[in-house]
């Protein structure tokens, strides 16, 4: 099409955008929104006259802090804003998908939505509010997984993955069989596709869209987890006790879980999909062991909360950690700054399934199957949502409205209170203009007397009470211990009780005011150590002590190790790799050495390799390891491959014969390559030596040959005339 042909196109759009932008004016407290529409359809006609504009290019976008959460019940997903809780849009799913449970996977502008039970996967457009982009995959217990501008569906059934187009949702290419059946996968912010393969015990990577190596993470059969954590793919193998942070060339660090996750019911070892940092809530369903694992600092923090009868995965966002209890449909809420629990957020009436992922810096909470849902912050901020909400814009016809700036032009943020839970009406309970209803007064004719003062009283005496149990966070030579202060009575101090003979705390005792922390130092890394804190009464009160802690060790998976060297031996054949230990390596560990004599373990902080060829590089890594991890690996190349170099002929000057440059190291084998000439002395360069046909000449007796290069001609020249042997940097060949 021309641009003349276009041109009536765009102008109609224009108008219609113009239109819009001065509905901004109306008095709706959204005056400001009007004048910056209107300055943006200027340049946008500017644009559009010069390239044209799609339809969904002449709508502003939703809210950008913001989730699309599905109402499985309706057949629709609704659009929230993340700073006020407000729905924004609501996109009805094509018929037939009510009533039916569904996954919405969104990354960036692409939100897509799977039909768990037919297998068919619909596109989200949001400038239109409509749903009219799908494609059917024809099976039920499909996975969707969308991130960096790649989309997959996979089929466990069928062992299978199948790359689709995030716009079209349709196939691209064939399905890739995956060699077995994959656990639940996730797409890091690369386009990375990780799929678990409990199977075998491996992760398997799709780099670009494309199969890679699959990387090894634990025995075949092990119970595998993923999580993105930080942007970084980690696996929780739930059978081993263990957490490994994945890269596509292999396993970067390792994290042991411990004694309160290992041997029970793997299923019970609960993880999040994602988190928002650098750190990974699990908690142990049965004990209410819950361990928050930071990934990059490598630290870990342990503690024990109650859980209710239904827990699911833990979601931490900010310093709260949040459980929830589909038994009752609320959030359980663990503080670890202040080392106790904090006040459960009730999201629904009754029990539910409850859907929990981060987004945009905001934990987001979803009853699938009911009308709430909520949004919180980091500071623990909770808004409820009310999906059911009526007067929120929908799919739009010819004529409508668009939406401006992420709010309807038809419509304000409400100034009344949040929606309660559950109320299907999603709309905010009345509150009276002149605030909550008062008393009716009394006649004013009819006197009365003043009320007499109250009797002074006593204030009631306060009981001691136990301070709550520490929290554990292991560092490296030692453990953090914070508690939560006593209720009640106000104690004279607080002691820690539980010390090993080997250990030592600072300080000493804490006072009434705080603040509640120990500094645990000492111990064994071998060792896991628990503690309780005693709240001290004067007056002949007894102390009260707390619950114990959840056992710790006092260090930290350590490391890679540090000033990492790969040498080659004089004349190759073999080599010296060196290190240092990691800087926080918080007592001994062990070394695993992979090199050219395969995997050994060591103690030592250096390797010896002899007896190998020469002309061959070995890759050498070597990784930390302590009872709480295993660090990143140092890798080094260990180099076998002859250095060249530049000699001089020798015993060539009075000989009138050319020396010969032969294709094999002897003189009755192989044919001529070329030659140098009788009477001179010139440079070659000198790759390395090799054992031949034994020869005497210019007084000399020798099998050793050297492989030179003279002019353009390699080949092998007899060594009487190079002395490459008597040369310590001219290696042998092989």
């Amino acid at each position: 099409m021309s641009g003349e042909s276009a041109r009536p196109g765009v102008r109609q759009r224009c108008a219609t955008l113009v239109t819009a932008a001065r509905a901004g004016l109306r008095p709706t407290g959204n005056r400001v929104t009007g004048y910056l529409a209107i300055g943006a359809v200027g340049a946008l006609i500017g644009t559009s006259l010069a390239v044209g504009a799609g339809a969904s290019g002449t709508r502003p976008r939703l809210a950008d802090i913001g989730a699309w959460l599905a109402s499985s019940e309706k057949g629709e997903v609704a659009h929230a804003h993340g700073l006020t809780g407000a729905v924004d849009g609501k996109a009805a799913l094509p018929a037939g998908m009510a009533g039916h449970p569904v996954s919405v996977a969104q990354d960036g502008d692409t939100t897509l939505v799977l039909d768990e039970r037919t297998g068919r996967v619909v596109r989200i457009d949001a400038s239109q509010l409509t749903a009219e982009q799908s494609a059917d995959y024809g099976a039920a217990g499909l996975q969707l997984v969308a991130g960096g501008a790649y989309a997959y569906v996979l089929d466990p059934a069928r062992g299978t993955v199948q790359s689709i187009d995030p716009a079209m949702t349709t196939a691209e290419g064939p399905p890739v069989e995956l060699g077995g059946k994959p656990g639940a996968a996730v797409v890091d912010g690369d386009g990375t596709l990780w799929v678990p393969l409990p199977a075998k015990g491996t992760v398997l990577p799709f780099v670009q869209g494309r199969m890679s190596t699959a990387v090894k993470v634990a025995e075949a059969g092990h119970d595998l987890a993923l999580t993105l954590a930080d942007g970084r793919p980690v696996v929780t193998d739930r059978t081993a006790a263990a957490m490994k942070v994945l890269t596509v060339t292999g396993v970067r660090n390792t994290f042991e879980l411990g004694d309160a996750f290992a041997g029970g019911d793997p299923g019970e070892v609960l993880v999040p999909a994602g988190t928002d940092g650098s750190e990974v809530p699990v908690l142990a369903a049965g004990s209410g062991d819950l361990m928050v694992v930071d990934v990059r600092s490598r630290h870990t923090l342990r503690a024990r909360v109650p859980v209710g009868q239904k827990p699911g995965a833990p979601q931490l966002l900010g310093k709260r950690v949040y459980v929830p209890d589909e038994s009752t449909g609320r959030l359980l809420v663990y503080d670890t700054s202040l080392s106790s629990l904090a006040e459960p957020v009730p999201v629904t009436d009754g029990a539910g399934e409850l859907e929990l992922f981060v987004r945009d810096g905001l934990l987001w909470v979803n009853d699938q199957d009911g009308a709430a849902a909520a949004v919180i912050d980091a500071e623990g901020e909770v808004r409820h949502i009310g999906k059911y909400a009526t007067d929120v814009p929908s799919a739009r016809k010819p004529g409508d409205t668009p939406v401006e700036d992420s709010v309807p032009t038809a419509w304000a943020p409400p100034q009344a209170a949040a929606p309660a839970p559950n109320d299907p009406s999603g709309q905010a309970p009345e509150t009276p203009v002149n605030g909550p209803a008062q008393t009716a007064p009394s006649d004013p004719s009819a006197p009365s007397d003043p009320p007499d003062p109250p009797e002074p009283t006593d204030p009631p005496t306060q009981e001691p009470g136990a301070p709550g149990a520490p929290q554990a966070e292991s560092r490296s030579g030692g453990i953090r211990l914070t508690f939560a202060e006593a209720l009640g009575a106000t104690p004279e101090r607080y002691v820690l009780k539980g010390l090993a003979p080997d250990q030592t705390v600072t300080p000493d005792e804490i006072g009434p005011d705080g603040p509640f922390t120990f500094d645990v130092s000492g111990g064994s890394c071998e060792e896991q150590y628990s503690f309780t804190v005693v709240a001290e009464y004067g007056g002949g009160r007894p102390g009260k002590e707390s619950a114990p802690s959840a056992r710790a060790r006092p260090c930290i998976a350590p490391g890679a190790p540090q000033e990492f060297t790969v040498t080659p031996a004089q004349g190759g054949h073999g080599g010296t790799v060196t290190w240092q230990p990691p800087q926080d390596a918080g007592g001994p560990v062990a070394y695993t050495v992979s090199g050219p004599d395969g995997t050994v373990e060591t103690r030592d902080t250096g390797r010896t390799y002899a007896n190998l060829k020469n002309g061959y590089t070995h890759v050498v890594s070597v990784t930390a390891r302590n009872p709480a991890g295993s660090g990143g690996a140092a890798i080094g190349t260990l180099d076998l491959i002859p250095r060249p170099q530049t000699m001089t002929i020798v015993n060539n000057q009075s000989n009138n014969n050319s020396v010969g440059i032969r294709t094999k190291p002897s003189i009755q084998e192989g044919e001529r390559a070329g030659s140098i000439p009788g009477m001179t002395s010139p440079e070659v360069t000198v790759t390395c030596y090799t054992k031949g046909q034994e020869l005497t000449q210019a007084g000399e007796t020798t099998d050793i040959w050297a492989r030179i290069t003279y002019l353009g001609m390699s080949g092998y020249t007899f060594d009487v005339y190079v002395h490459a042997r008597f040369n310590p940097d001219v290696w042998e060949c092989e």
